[in-house]
């Protein structure tokens, strides 16, 4: 079948909702309905008519060529990387089976997350110019802490999402680290009022950091370039003052 050119905007929606679902199946380890979504959604649009998932694998596989995983790294280096229709039978079934729990689920998972890393990376594949905007490969809707809030929900948000900083605004951005909640909570001789004050209320503890604040236009290669010799990892990307739009590690950018 001929699959449709997607456009640069579609690619990155689609991509996003990839990532979207990987995430929620990180923090679930037992659960990938989101993967599942934003697959039939992709092969909807790559395929044109409203099917079930099973039916949309032949638009998905001619776009997994494009993937250098999915392809030749599945083909030359077996042990290591599988292929997309493997990967998407372990998907397909799990999808299909109304009980996926347990050992099963958590296999279905791993393939479902193995299958969105190589498709997003097929869909980045750009036919024409590369982009290099900050806009093109930051995370949207970032996760931000508040000040009122207490250290035991930042605690939680690190835990669940593998997360090693959390912007918080006091004062202007800064970032909470998960070296600053460590120190802190070892420290602390009273675990539960530590964990019940507010980040404002135990800031100077938290030894918040500052934030690298920049714009959804400027350039990847500048910032790679400028933050050579930093150790915090992180870019906020503001879209007015106190308002971030999204967030971009080096994550993303591989």
């Amino acid at each position: 079948m001929n699959v449709p050119t997607l456009q640069w905007h579609e690619r990155l929606y689609h991509r996003d909702a990839l990532r979207a679902g990987r995430y929620a199946a990180l923090a679930d380890a037992e659960g990938f309905d989101a993967i599942c979504f934003a697959l039939e959604a992709l092969g909807l649009r790559l395929f044109g008519r409203k099917k079930n998932l099973g039916q949309y694998e032949q638009a998905l596989a001619e776009l997994a060529n494009a993937s250098v995983v999915l392809s030749r790294l599945s083909e030359t280096h077996p042990g290591r990387f599988s292929t997309f229709s493997a990967l998407f039978a372990v998907v397909k079934k799990a999808r299909n089976d109304a009980m996926h729990t347990g050992v099963f689920a958590r296999h279905a998972t791993a393939a479902a997350i193995e299958l969105c890393i190589g498709l997003e990376e097929a869909l980045m594949k750009e036919q024409q110019l590369p982009r290099q905007a900050v806009k093109d490969f930051m995370v949207k809707s970032p996760v931000v802490l508040e000040v009122w809030q207490p250290v035991a929900y930042a605690r939680q948000l690190m835990l669940t999402h593998s997360f090693s900083f959390l912007p918080v605004f006091k004062d202007g951005w800064k970032l909470l680290s998960e070296n600053g909640l460590a120190r802190y909570m070892l420290a602390s001789k009273d675990w539960a009022g530590a964990l019940a004050r507010t980040i404002d209320e135990a800031a100077q503890e938290l030894d918040l950091l500052e934030a690298t604040v920049v714009g959804p236009t400027d350039e990847v290669q500048k910032l790679l370039a400028d933050d050579l010799r930093k150790e915090t990892r992180l870019w906020l990307v503001e879209e007015k003052q106190g308002r971030l739009c999204g967030v971009l590690s080096p994550f993303e950018l591989m």
